[in-house]
């Protein structure tokens, strides 16, 4: 019997097999970072297309897709030109290469998660919470950045619904100068002192933090109670000046934000007797954030006779100060090293 003639009939492959999109396709959220957006994006630096970013390609990068108050002069340009071919440039041949820009986004990838990047959206570019919810929402990671700066951040719009032009034009200005390594993120805020002004309120101060190329526009404080006596009443207190975004990405933290702002002094009249307190400070630019600075009044709060049991409910003012103020608690100021 000849088998050679035959014929069984056989179904297309593409019905027998699952069918998967490309592994390069953009799909945000995926925890692959695009071959072909990282291509684009290179070329986008790369004018003259050698196959090396150049200093004067870096500069008029800088120039033209950055711009601002921090380089509207040549010296200012070409100072942070140096200090990126300095940090990337690993083969000091004067020319960023693909395998440099590769090996600087591997580094930024793994410390930009779905959570830190919500986080950058609403106090780096400060944008309203909501779009950093949609930001955690869609796991948008620090893989994602050079897709969405791709095409001029057209995925913003059609696939997470930000239609604000705006919104577009400040999340890829500073995604893209993240991808470059432009700025610095802030250092951490130094010298920060505190002043017990009764059992209930407390005042803290600190020195402005620096950074390079972008100035610090915000700090974020946020404060610990712990309860002595077992009635935890204070972990759901709302941030001074603050879109109360926390509790979307830090739920399972005994951490809350009493203070954003641009101030180096702010004021607390929200405590209780009956806890001990912490409190950490952290700054803000358009690039990250710093170290936490962080401090514990427990000694504080033990000498000036805070930690007993309340003898009767916080009741607010109108000031906002509870009732039961003791005028005599005032302590001096103390620094933390």
């Amino acid at each position: 019997f000849n088998f050679k003639n035959i014929q069984v009939p056989l179904a297309p492959l593409s019905r027998l097999l699952p069918t998967f999109p490309p592994r390069d396709t953009p799909q945000l959220g995926d925890g692959i970072r695009s071959e072909e957006a990282s291509g684009v994006f290179f070329d986008s630096l790369d004018s003259d297309g050698d196959g090396a970013i150049e200093p004067e390609e870096v500069a008029m990068f800088l120039q033209n897709e950055i711009g601002g108050k921090q380089f509207d002069t040549q010296s200012e340009v070409d100072e942070e030109v140096g200090t990126i071919m300095e940090s990337l440039d690993q083969n000091k041949n004067n020319g960023l290469e693909m395998s440099d820009m590769l090996d600087y986004w591997m580094k930024l990838e793994s410390l930009l998660t779905a959570e830190e990047v919500s986080e950058w959206i609403v106090y780096s570019v400060q944008l309203p919470s909501s779009v950093g919810k949609i930001f955690l929402e869609n796991g948008i990671t620090g893989y994602d950045f050079l897709e969405i700066v791709d095409n001029g951040g057209g995925v913003l719009q059609n696939e997470l619904g930000i239609d604000k032009v705006s919104f577009q034009n400040k999340i890829v200005r500073q995604m893209q100068a993240r991808m470059l390594g432009i700025g610095s993120s802030p250092g951490t805020p130094q010298d920060l002192t505190f002043r017990l002004e009764s059992c209930v309120a407390i005042t803290l101060k600190w020195d402005p933090s620096t950074a390079r190329v972008f100035p610090v526009h915000s700090y974020r404080m946020q404060r610990r109670a712990i309860n002595l006596f077992g009635n935890d009443s204070l972990n759901g207190v709302a941030a001074t000046n603050s879109n109360n975004f926390d509790s979307h990405i830090v739920s399972n933290s005994d951490w809350r934000t009493v203070y954003v702002g641009s101030d180096n002094e702010f004021v607390d009249s929200g405590l209780e007797t009956g806890h001990n307190y912490m409190y950490r400070i952290q700054a803000w630019n358009s690039v990250g954030k710093s170290g936490w600075k962080t401090t514990d009044l427990t000694r504080d709060l033990k000498k000036q006779r805070c930690s007993t049991k309340p003898s009767q409910p916080t009741v607010a003012t109108q000031r906002g100060i509870p009732s039961h103020v003791e005028a005599g608690a005032s302590g001096e100021w103390t620094s933390i090293t």
